[in-house]
């Protein structure tokens, strides 16, 4: 993200939206990281053989020729159609990002099934941290999304280089006939999942660069991005503390329900607390961020960010089902969380305002946590009310505040609205303590374990729940 902040400040509008333009052209194109190669050595029992390495090698490679020739295939009717035929040449160097990773050694995949986990640490971090120190240098040189083009290709030089000086193994990609049907076996439903998902994530993104101006295209991707980033980190965080937690209880159906009736009336509180930070302090956290050619983006954030509270609320089923083993569930809800794409394409098509799509992705959204919530009830007997209430909480929470906010007409540009933000965070923290006798719960747990580290300032005659000695 701050790579993209640091060039959406120094590029204009337009160039930022060719630069958005070029990314989601390599994601729908590139194949290697989609079939994920790097599982596929760390979860084979194959997978320290030097031939079965080879053999992925040669998997890899051959696909990063095939994404590499896609791209060049299409760049002609991409840029005409799409970006514009002065972005012609641009398209064909893009071409050489996915064949540059086609190259790259997987040995640092692989260490970690001995659970060293530095060098892929290191390959993974190095290119990262360089591509975003030169952003600023490049965008005052090249002054256009050419800046973007060169980070790409340099990052994954990078990468290659670095994977290859900490490999054991020579990189000697090898065809095995065996080897390969099972690299592809493992990495097809993968890379259905991965189309599937950028479908979801970046498909009305590719119907505004169809339909819309790069500029527009730019804004987008602004908004887009400040919506996402919350629900990326929440939904990565809560899921590696909950899942083992869920899990843990997996066939016991009531302490499951339990467990995961707390969980999801957390990810509620923390969907309806972003949706609220977009909505009165997005305009201004933007500016700050992006720039003032950026003013007016935070409207659309906010409108985006709703969507995305929908899509914090449905982590907690899907997690709640794998716990169970499920992970058709996230599969059916994805497929489902389409319509909001068909929806965008319609709105694409009549040239509606881009506010429309934000609308799309949130019926989109709504279809997805709906069949999430069935399927919970039907393979695994978890009630749809423990889902529902706290969304019908945090739904409310939000019409409220924004009643109010649209009651009061403070400016978006106004610094009132941080002090406003924090009386509508306590009022709405309050409405979710009150409803939710299960919240209380672990919210006393928390205070008493406090107090009790604290050596107990507070008397025990306070705690109106028992704990055991």
């Amino acid at each position: 993200m701050l790579r993209n902040i640091i060039l959406a400040r120094f590029l204009a509008k337009e160039d930022f939206g060719v630069a958005a333009l070029l990314g989601l052209i390599l994601t729908l194109f590139e194949m290697t990281g989609k079939l994920a190669f790097g599982q596929q050595l760390i979860q084979s029992k194959n997978g320290d053989d030097p031939d079965y390495i080879n053999s992925i090698h040669f998997t890899q490679v051959a696909l990063s020729i095939t994404s590499t020739l896609l791209i060049l295939l299409c760049a002609w009717p991409l840029a005409h159609f799409v970006a514009g035929p002065q972005y012609f040449a641009s398209l064909l160097l893009l071409a050489l990002v996915p064949l540059i990773n086609g190259f790259g050694h997987l040995d640092v995949h692989r260490k970690t099934r001995s659970l060293n986990y530095v060098p892929i640490v290191i390959s993974e971090t190095i290119p990262q941290v360089v591509a975003t120190l030169a952003a600023w240098p490049l965008a005052i040189y090249f002054k256009d999304y050419r800046a973007v083009l060169w980070i790409l290709i340099g990052r994954s030089i990078i990468y290659n280089v670095i994977t290859h000086l900490l490999a054991d193994h020579r990189f000697i990609p090898r065809y095995n006939s065996k080897w390969f049907k099972e690299g592809l076996k493992f990495g097809w439903p993968l890379l259905l999942a991965g189309l599937l998902q950028m479908g979801n994530f970046q498909g009305d993104s590719m119907v505004v660069a169809a339909s819309y101006t790069l500029a527009q295209l730019g804004e987008y991707s602004v908004a887009m991005t400040m919506a996402m980033t919350p629900g990326f980190a929440l939904l990565r965080i809560s899921h590696s503390i909950a899942l083992p937690l869920l899990s843990e209880v997996q066939n016991d159906l009531v302490q499951l329900s339990e467990r995961y009736g707390r969980y999801v009336e957390i990810m509620a509180l923390l969907s309806c607390t972003a949706t609220l930070g977009m909505l009165f302090c997005g305009e201004q956290v933007i500016v700050l961020l992006y720039g003032t050619k950026y003013a007016g983006v935070g409207a659309l954030a906010c409108l985006l960010i709703a969507a995305q509270g929908l899509r914090i609320i449905r982590g907690a089923t899907v997690g709640a089902a794998m716990a169970r083993g499920d992970t058709v569930n996230n599969l059916v809800a994805n497929l489902w969380r389409l319509t909001g794409l068909v929806l965008a394409v319609i709105v694409g098509w009549l040239h509606g305002s881009l506010a429309w799509f934000a609308l799309t992705g949130f019926a989109g959204e709504a279809a997805a946590l709906a069949v999430s919530i069935f399927r919970l009830r039907k393979q695994h007997s978890i009630a749809p009310w423990i889902t529902v209430k706290p969304t019908l909480i945090a739904t409310c929470g939000v019409l409220i505040a924004a009643s109010f906010r649209q009651f009061i007409h403070i400016s978006t540009t106004s610094w009132w609205n941080w002090p406003v933000l924090a009386v509508v965070l306590i009022f709405t923290f309050a409405m979710f303590i009150l409803c939710l006798p299960e919240l209380r719960s672990i919210i006393r747990d928390l205070l008493y374990k406090v107090n009790t580290r604290l050596g107990s300032p507070l008397p025990a005659t306070w705690w109106t729940i028992k704990h055991a000695p």
